[in-house]
């Protein structure tokens, strides 16, 4: 039980900074609804889950060379970057929620885009890598197969927690933001999106 409220506290606090699953979030949010924003938190959560339990017990369930690794990232930080044009060029039309497709396998699209903006990070593995460490520095558990997992459930749980708490500030205020604010806030995501990707561009330059 240790092991998972200290991944749980962990996965909501690492959630907070801004990052790209951030800015969609609230983006899909405001333009698709609860479902299709949930769902690319779920893709980030699964991400969380996956890298972390790997990191925490050693194992390597893929191996794959390290230009591949390097070709992941940079397909998802292009992937940011045509998401962020493609908001800048695009023609604010308002807002027809009734109208958006929630079927699964939309919902399932969400997803797959969680796990691709998630994984373009080139300093994931140094995050995760650091954040596992200081986790079994702690030396609030034994570092078992059980509580590898637990951590790493509670770590997952974390970060839909964060995400909940996000769309539920969001469904509160959204009126006023789609009265007032959406057109600049459609135009504000793509510039973030598209100077976080070259940010990213700049720190994946720095490793090679």
């Amino acid at each position: 039980m240790i092991a998972f409220l200290v991944g749980l506290s962990i996965g909501f606090l690492m959630c907070i900074p801004i990052g790209p699953i951030n800015v969609w979030v609230i983006h899909t949010y405001l333009k698709k609804g609860f479902p299709h924003a949930f769902s690319i938190a779920l893709g980030g959560a699964l991400m969380d889950f996956i890298y972390f339990f790997t990191i925490m017990t050693g194992l390597s369930f893929v191996t794959y060379s390290e230009d591949f690794g390097m070709n992941l990232q940079l397909f998802g930080i292009g992937f940011i970057f045509i998401l962020g044009l493609i908001e800048l060029s695009r023609k604010y039309e308002g807002i027809a929620l009734d109208k958006v497709d929630n079927s699964a396998h939309k919902l399932l699209g969400s997803i797959l885009i969680g796990i691709v903006l998630y994984t373009s990070n080139p300093t994931l593995v140094l995050t995760m890598t650091g954040l596992g460490a200081f986790v079994k520095s702690l030396e609030f558990f034994d570092n078992t197969a059980l509580n590898n997992c637990l951590v790493s459930i509670g770590l997952a749980l974390g970060s839909v927690s964060w995400f909940l708490f996000l769309l539920g500030m969001l469904k509160r205020y959204e009126e006023v933001v789609k009265s007032r604010y959406l057109a600049l806030f459609n135009k504000a995501s793509g510039v973030l999106m598209v100077l976080l990707s070259l940010f990213m561009s700049v720190r994946l330059y720095a490793k090679v």
